[in-house]
């Protein structure tokens, strides 16, 4: 596949082999950045190296954080903008996955706004300005590098939030820096980029637009994922990967997630161990059953990119639960929050913390929200 260019509003995004040198352009106007990264993908993948020799070249100076894991706090974010500032920062640059990207968009927030990050999260302040950011995304699965969200941790709160921050003004997204990427994370980021054109499509904002871009990632996943986790180091499997998660990265920006994800920061915010990949495909099939059972013409559509013969009807719920559980069984997903330290004897207590928190998202689910669903969807996950 030939590299191209998306533009979606402000944000460019280039895709394929040589994408980070396109940032160049984007990137010679600044003075000096923070690189935002996590403690090994970076160094490990040749991006980091291949983006500070560009950097050098440009004649931008650069300071590094590479503090950021999985499942970020806001104490991590506030470290970010914290360094940005100390260190004169005019824009952050991005380098790795979902992690990463949120914290720097999030950062930038607060670089430029002020204040903490749970005071952002806990909604008692507004972003009022930010300071530019761009990204070199190394998963496909977030869709963080073309949207407009970031998602943080209150560590001892056990609360996962996420909240709109700001868009990257320009991103790459170079297949040549993923064919290290492990095969855990093949998987469990690229089920974040199915599960957002799942959700988009299903959802109660759902249009004709990000319909269509849901069922192209979807289509996109179920071909080239098998495919990339049989030969890593394909880079055209690695490319559509990457588009397929861009575009339902866009098809999340105006349709939102809904039922999965809600579910899913609950746990996650619970053990930051559980990846945000894992914790979804734990609890998307059960899920997609009664999603299928409530809006069955729009679920059908995009799941038919795993089962061509699902009806678009309320009578095939099961089918698209089994559809979905099927697909990640292929693909080597096969866990259980057992495998997490969760117990059945808490799946009160979870139905309990789960209501209170799908309660601010629930108008967008596609159904009514009672707690012996969520309860169902959980049980179902052990």
């Amino acid at each position: 596949m030939r590299p191209f260019t998306l533009r979606y509003g402000e944000t460019v995004v280039h895709v394929g082999e040589g994408a980070l040198g396109m940032l160049g352009a984007h990137l010679k106007a600044r003075r000096r950045l923070l690189l935002v990264t996590g403690s090994r993908s970076a160094r490990e993948s040749g991006a980091l190296g291949d983006a500070t020799k560009m950097l050098d070249g440009l004649g931008i100076s650069w300071d590094i954080y590479d503090g950021v894991f999985p499942n970020p706090t806001d104490s991590v974010v506030d470290e970010i903008a914290r360094a940005a500032r100390e260190g004169g920062a005019d824009a952050l640059l991005a380098i790795g996955g979902g992690s990463v990207v949120d914290s720097a968009k999030f950062a930038a927030v607060i670089a430029c706004s002020g204040g903490e990050a749970r005071e952002y999260l806990r909604g008692t302040r507004s972003p009022s300005c930010a300071i530019p950011v761009y990204a070199v995304n190394l998963t496909h699965g977030t869709g963080s590098e073309i949207d407009r969200y970031s998602v943080a941790n209150i560590a001892e709160e056990g609360l996962k939030i996420g909240m709109e921050t700001v868009y990257p003004r320009a991103s790459a997204d170079d297949p040549l820096y993923l064919r290290s990427l492990p095969d855990s994370q093949t998987r469990y980021t690229t089920i974040d980029a199915l599960y957002h054109a799942l959700e988009s499509a299903t959802s109660t904002a759902r249009n004709p637009m990000t319909a269509s871009l849901a069922r192209e990632s979807a289509e996109i996943i179920s071909r080239w994922l098998p495919l990339a986790l049989d030969r890593p180091r394909d880079l055209e499997a690695r490319t559509n990967l990457l588009y397929a998660a861009a575009i339902a990265g866009i098809a999340i920006d105006n349709s939102v997630t809904h039922i999965v994800h809600l579910l899913e920061h609950v746990l996650s915010g619970i053990n930051p161990r559980l990846s945000h990949g894992a914790g979804l495909a734990l609890l998307g099939p059960r899920s997609m059953r009664y999603v299928h059972a409530a809006v069955p013409e729009e679920s059908a559509r995009v799941l038919r990119a795993l089962d061509p013969g699902i009806a678009p009807t309320s009578d095939h719920a099961q089918r698209a639960e089994e559809a979905v559980r099927e697909f990640q069984v292929g693909v080597g997903i096969d866990e259980s929050l057992s495998d997490y330290g969760f117990s059945e004897g808490e799946l009160d207590a979870l139905t309990s913390k789960a209501m209170e928190i799908v309660r601010d998202g629930a108008e967008l689910v596609p159904f009514e929200v009672k707690p012996e669903i969520v309860r169902d969807i959980l049980r179902s996950a052990f």
